[in-house]
């Protein structure tokens, strides 16, 4: 059931997040994650398309999203990482994570809606092939082409948070989304993958799996969110999420 603006505040001011330093058992990656700038526009123009990582997310935003509205998406995303984070290990034990991902979602605001596809049969692929794979039947052109330049960008070079909040060694569990905006209500296509893998994994977006060695599921979803219904949910979120902005969103250079 669908919970009112107060039961959304309600919510985030009682989910516990995860730490910023929490690392999983067995991870590949050491060390505190160190805080940085926020990368977006200065000028907050929404005239071209954009890319972020949140966490391990890697997010385009069409042409024509404003900045609010981009601040709002990812602060979401990052919020639903990080309250699922605190429950469960999103790769040891990804469907009741996954399941609490969801469910953040939509107790902040959005509506979430299964999306039935075939899945591509590749017999060696790399993480932008499937997402791109994925994306060709469920989003709009204008999605593909930034779903397009945001995997090629973060194949060059992404923030190695990314990497150190999206796999281990063997195992993984990411999110790649597009968004677009039309006036108050914004349309995201979220793909969901996991995976399992007989070869070690360092830089997820640089490696190629094979077929024969790896493991890994799919599931895409329709995010809708009416923008001003959610302001002030946003708030709270952005009040309770704090320093943790800085930590894990980061914009690409496309």
């Amino acid at each position: 059931m669908r919970i009112d603006t107060q039961g959304q505040i309600a919510f985030v001011d009682s989910l516990p997040l995860a730490p910023p330093a929490q690392v999983h058992v067995g991870r590949a990656f050491s060390g505190h994650l160190l805080p940085a700038m926020r990368g977006m526009t200065a000028d907050g123009g929404s005239g071209e398309q954009t890319a972020y990582v949140a966490k391990g997310s890697l997010v385009s935003f069409v042409a024509g999203v404003d900045q609010a509205a981009r601040a709002d998406v990812l602060d979401a995303l990052l919020f639903a990482q990080l309250g699922a984070d605190e429950r469960f290990d999103r790769e040891r034990d990804f469907d009741h994570w996954h399941r609490f991902y969801l469910l953040v979602m939509q107790n902040v605001g959005w509506t979430v809606e299964v999306l039935d596809f075939a899945p591509p049969v590749l017999e060696r692929f790399t993480v932008g092939e499937l997402g791109l794979a994925l994306l060709q039947t469920n989003a709009s052109a204008a999605e593909q082409r930034a779903a397009d330049a945001t995997l090629a960008s973060a194949r060059h070079r992404v923030p190695a948070v990314f990497d150190q909040s999206s796999h281990s060694s063997d195992a993984g569990c990411f999110h790649v989304g597009t968004c677009s905006q039309l006036a108050q209500r914004i349309e995201t296509t979220l793909i969901c993958i996991h995976f399992h893998t007989g070869l070690r994994v360092t830089q997820l977006l640089k490696h190629v799996f094979d077929r024969r060695t790896t493991r890994y599921g799919a599931s895409i979803y329709r995010c809708s969110l009416d923008l001003a219904a959610h302001a002030p949910v946003a708030l709270q979120i952005r009040k309770k999420l704090a320093d943790d902005v800085g930590v894990f969103i980061h914009e690409l250079a496309l």
